[in-house]
């Protein structure tokens, strides 16, 4: 009779332990479940306020959080006057670095698709990248992918393109810089919805114009940086070039204008990167250019920058981008041109003198 008393009394126990269990799972679904049942007008709020990786976790959640969250697009961390992230990465490798320098905080993140690319610029959220013969716009955190018309010329150097506004705009211009000898440079555009690449030329003549370290768009022109002090710039409305020379302070020139953006040179290494990120000495990186908003919606350009290893043996090359953390959904039936075509049209400007723009340019 004890050893029956003693049975029950376990099973009992048993039976509570499994209830107690049973019903934690109820209510842990009940919890899940409400969770789900939010408005989607409150979601969508939530999600429009959300940083980058905050936005990815939410969009992780279940399908109802990821169709509320369609327009978020992580804005308030690209807003004007905040810092770019910093993205590293090495084309051996689908596993990225990616660096807050506002708040020193490093993040993994793996991105196949940068593998064996150029990035050629860097703007509003968006990469445009070159790789194996194709020319792409690129969202490295929604994975969202825009394939540019063909592009012929196989020589194309990182950080020598830019581009006007955000490739979703319907006024987005393109602009890829090529070096076709020291004297001839070669500007190529695509406007949205066209097919085709047109090229321009611009002869230098006698006047000097170095490796082109970045490009961006200011006040309707592209503006081409070399490692020097020089300046090309393309207007889009008339098609023409001009050349300056860079000059430090207006004192000397009274007749000099303001530069019409700002850019900022070694910004890595002026920033001390290297030690905050906690790399080696044997880590050698190629940055490329990118453009960002000012804190007055000026435009900074950060120049191209090559950081070499402090140390020679066995070293590690990465390829390093500027980007503002943006996340971007392509509209259904996307599409950037509405027929297709091979061919680069050829077009040569005429060589103009440089005049007088900007408090830090005199002319060539």
């Amino acid at each position: 009779m004890e050893e029956d008393s003693n049975d029950n009394k376990e099973e009992h126990l048993r039976e509570e332990a499994c209830s107690e269990k049973k019903q934690k799972l109820q209510n842990c679904l009940l919890s899940i479940r409400s969770w789900r049942d939010l408005p989607s007008e409150l979601l969508s709020e939530t999600a429009n306020s959300l940083g980058i990786f905050d936005l990815l976790g939410f969009r992780g959640v279940c399908s109802g959080w990821r169709s509320s969250s369609i327009t978020a697009s992580a804005a308030i961390e690209s807003a004007p006057g905040t810092q770019p992230y910093f993205l590293l990465h090495i084309d051996s490798d689908e596993k990225c670095i990616l660096f807050n320098p506002t708040t020193n905080k490093q993040y993994t993140i793996y991105i196949p698709e940068l593998n064996e690319t150029t990035c050629l610029a860097s703007s509003h959220g968006w990469l445009l990248l070159s790789q194996n013969g194709l020319v792409f716009f690129f969202c490295p955190f929604s994975r969202a992918r825009i394939d540019l018309p063909p592009f012929q010329e196989s020589k194309i150097f990182e950080g020598a393109a830019a581009f006007t506004s955000s490739p979703l705009s319907i006024d987005c211009v393109t602009a890829i810089i090529c070096r076709k000898n020291y004297r001839i440079l070669e500007v190529y555009v695509l406007e949205r919805g066209v097919s085709l690449w047109v090229k321009y030329e611009f002869d230098l003549g006698d006047k000097f114009f170095g490796m082109v370290r970045g490009a961006t768009f200011a006040d309707g022109c592209f503006h081409i940086l070399d490692d020097e002090n020089g300046l090309v710039t393309f207007d889009l409305k008339n098609n023409h070039f001009k050349i300056y020379k860079l000059v430090i302070g207006g004192g000397n020139y009274p007749s000099a204008e303001s530069l019409q953006f700002s850019y900022k040179e070694k910004y890595f290494r002026r920033n001390g990167l290297r030690k905050r990120m906690k790399l080696g000495k044997d880590v050698t990186i190629s940055a490329c250019a990118a453009s960002y908003a000012g804190s007055d919606d000026s435009v900074i350009l950060i120049k191209n920058e090559e950081i070499k290893a402090k140390e020679e043996f066995e070293t590690r090359d990465y390829k390093g981008i500027w980007i503002q953390p943006r996340f971007f959904q392509l509209p259904p039936n996307y599409c950037w041109v509405k027929t297709t075509a091979n061919n680069i049209y050829d077009k040569e400007a005429n060589n103009v003198k440089g005049s007088k723009l900007g408090r830090f340019l005199t002319e060539f």
